[in-house]
């Protein structure tokens, strides 16, 4: 995921696990951590095995504390796409992050402005075959 690489915030970083990946699979996840320690965004490659068929992009407020609370944030077949999702989520959060009093704020703001719309087109159905 170069794209990240070279256009990630200055306020994240890519959360290093301890362990490594073999070189011969590739890794589970790739999750990223924002400075204050309170917000990690993370990116799951599709797994047949899971039914998950899409990269999934999910936050985590809180993460490692009992305070831990995770929403999916949207699912794309293109690991280019769900990339670039991935920093302007980033991007969007540090517009609205004013301190640890705003972490869900501008979580909220963030995920509302990435997750796709709830509306369906009814005039692209064509009733009439």
């Amino acid at each position: 995921m170069a794209v990240i690489e070279e256009g990630l915030p200055v306020d994240w970083e890519r959360e290093r696990r301890p362990g490594g990946v073999d070189a011969a699979r590739r890794p589970s996840f790739v999750a990223f951590r924002h400075s204050s320690g309170d917000v990690r965004l993370r990116i799951a490659p599709p797994n047949p095995e899971l039914e998950r068929h899409a990269h999934q992009l999910t936050v985590t407020l809180y993460p490692g504390t009992e305070l831990a609370t995770t929403q999916d944030v949207r699912s794309v077949t293109s690991e280019d796409r769900v990339a670039s999702l991935a920093v302007d989520w980033m991007k969007l959060f540090d517009g609205a992050y004013d301190g640890p009093r705003d972490v869900e704020r501008a979580a909220t703001f963030a995920t509302e402005r990435i997750a796709p719309a709830d509306v369906v087109l009814d005039s692209l159905v064509n009733d009439d075959e």
